[in-house]
């Protein structure tokens, strides 16, 4: 049986796993809008106190495992807003929660029919996404070019 690719994306959006400061915002910028959702902020401060911290020239990397299994990684610039976030893993992330204004780019390239694999790439002035994998195996990243630090290249962002 074959879901419709608007459904797999609606599924993949209204994940509850923990949330993630929105790629173009500043780190921990997310807000509870209902009693679940301050549940999952709770959880994320959690997570975000076991994340991993690596500066860089200009930028760091916090690294997060979810409790899935799946490790996120966001990237952020010296003046504290998140220009790029990638995932690896056996789940896909709360793509809304990570991309914030940027997800519904995302849910349009996403319910383009294309043939061959469910991957999703979208390039343009606001955005550079590739997400794809199958079952147990998925693997993505998003930055928006405008807010990539000097001397910081696409290459870095895994």
């Amino acid at each position: 049986m074959r879901f419709p690719v608007s459904c797999l994306c609606a599924m993949l959006l209204a994940q509850s796993l923990p949330a993630f400061a929105a790629l173009g915002g500043a780190p921990g910028a997310a807000q509870a809008s209902s009693p679940q959702a301050s549940s999952t902020q709770a959880d994320s401060v959690r997570a975000k106190a076991a994340a991993r911290v690596t500066n860089y020239n200009g930028y760091s990397v916090s690294e997060t495992l979810e409790p899935s299994g799946t490790t996120v990684k966001e990237y952020v610039s010296a003046d504290n807003i998140v220009f790029a976030v990638s995932w690896q893993g056996p789940s896909m992330p709360n793509l809304q929660e990570l991309l914030g204004s940027y997800s519904e780019q995302f849910v349009a390239a996403a319910s383009v029919p294309h043939a061959g694999r469910r991957a999703v790439a979208i390039q343009s002035d606001q955005l550079v996404l590739r997400s794809g994998g199958h079952m147990r195996s998925f693997a993505g990243s998003a930055y928006v070019p405008a807010l990539l630090p000097q001397g910081v290249t696409p290459n870095d962002i895994r």
